[in-house]
């Protein structure tokens, strides 16, 4: 009973209302005017045709109203289509009887022609032709409104529901896919680890222990800051900056800065202001490095630049490595699914991230090359526009 009382003072939302006056006032409108011009030469008084049509509002709205919650507590929208359309028939013509006797009864008893209803429904009762036509002719014209109320109610039932079933399916996508980010991170940071372990024992058995302390304070910051991260869907740009300098730290120390790495601020951006989905910078700049930079030797250059274009935040990650063609043709087949995979899966997080959020971020890569065709490096955008 408590769902069928709630349906029924569930008159909430104003939508709904402004609506249901603009239909029913629209119906009651026409019917009254066509009733005024089919009775031009009559003396019947205006206000008669006015209390017509505030009779047909009240008794419209009211009853659609009660239509709509039995509708809900009966769920039947739940049902399937068939039974649907039965009962939505059987619903419609019900309240169009009961519009038509409401609507008699008071319009007679209000106008003060009380005599008139016994003549009306005795006629009815002795099946005079007459009189079962104009009824006919009266419910057929009632029913218009109802039918249209439940084509309407229906549709927009549906396009609700389907709206809150993409809306399900897309945050049930983006669930999974931050998990998945999650699970690829703990597979990628104990193979991280082992390596900056190892990178801290050569540089302690060669006796190099000021760069083994500065080594082991720089991974130090960067394991805080993974962990603070971990359980996190969004951060600071600040923040992920920060985890980038300390990853580009690490990792030049560990090729033993076969490539050297710049970090480019625009100052007129304010990186605490901004949020990202976390860690989406990190993965490019390893693939960088790992594809680009490493297979080419000595000369790498990497660019990490933070920039502003009219109303857009361009993060660019630029190497002179040898290009992601040359990467593919790689034989270490493993290693390049592995980082593949983390790049893959930050694009499926942007583009979930730009549905759910409306953050409106994009990614773009460019292939550079010389003036010989010769794969030069590659160019990453990540762009980001800035609301006002």
């Amino acid at each position: 009973m408590s769902a069928l009382r709630q349906a029924l003072f569930s008159f909430q939302q104003s939508r709904y209302l402004t609506w249901q006056l603009a239909g029913w006032g629209s119906f009651a409108l026409l019917h009254t005017s066509v009733e005024a011009l089919k009775q031009t030469n009559s003396s019947t008084p205006f206000f008669v045709f006015a209390l017509a049509a505030l009779l047909i509002i009240i008794c419209g709205i009211t009853l659609t109203h009660l239509m709509r919650a039995i509708i809900i507590y009966w769920g039947l929208m739940k049902l399937r289509l068939g039974q649907q359309a039965f009962f939505l028939f059987a619903l419609t013509a019900f309240f169009t009887i009961l519009f038509w006797i409401l609507f008699t009864v008071f319009f007679y008893c209000l106008i003060g022609a009380e005599s008139l209803l016994p003549r009306v429904f005795s006629a009815i009762l002795r099946f005079e032709l007459a009189g079962i036509r104009g009824m006919v002719s009266q419910w057929l014209t009632f029913s218009v409104p109802f039918v249209v109320w439940n084509l309407s109610y229906t549709l927009i039932h549906y396009d609700q529901r389907n709206k809150n079933a993409e809306w399900q399916k897309l945050v049930r996508e983006k669930e999974m896919v931050e998990l998945e980010a999650r699970a690829l991170r703990a597979q990628m940071n104990p193979h991280f680890v082992f390596n900056c372990m190892n990178s801290i024992k050569s540089l302690i058995q060669d006796g190099e222990q000021e760069k083994a302390v500065n080594y082991l304070t720089t991974f130090s910051k960067l394991i805080r800051n993974l962990f603070s991260q971990s359980d996190k869907n969004e951060i600071t740009l600040f923040d992920e900056i920060e985890t980038c300098r300390h990853y580009l730290q690490l990792e030049a120390m560990r090729f033993d800065a076969s490539f050297s790495y710049t970090i480019e601020i625009d100052e007129h951006i304010d990186l605490k202001s901004v949020s990202i989905p976390a860690l989406i910078i990190q993965p490019f700049i390893e693939n960088a490095i790992w594809h680009g930079l490493v297979p080419r030797g000595t000369g790498g250059e990497l660019l990490v630049k933070i920039q502003m274009e009219v109303r857009n935040i361009e993060i660019v990650i630029d190497d002179n490595g040898i290009g992601r063609e040359a990467s593919r043709l790689m034989k270490n087949k493993s290693t390049s699914v592995h980082h593949s995979k983390g790049v893959n899966l930050t694009q499926s997080r942007l583009l979930l991230d730009n549905i759910l959020q409306k953050r409106k971020a994009s990614l773009q890569y460019t292939d550079k090359r010389d003036n010989e065709g010769k794969a030069t490096g590659t160019k990453v955008v990540i762009s980001i526009v800035v609301e006002e």
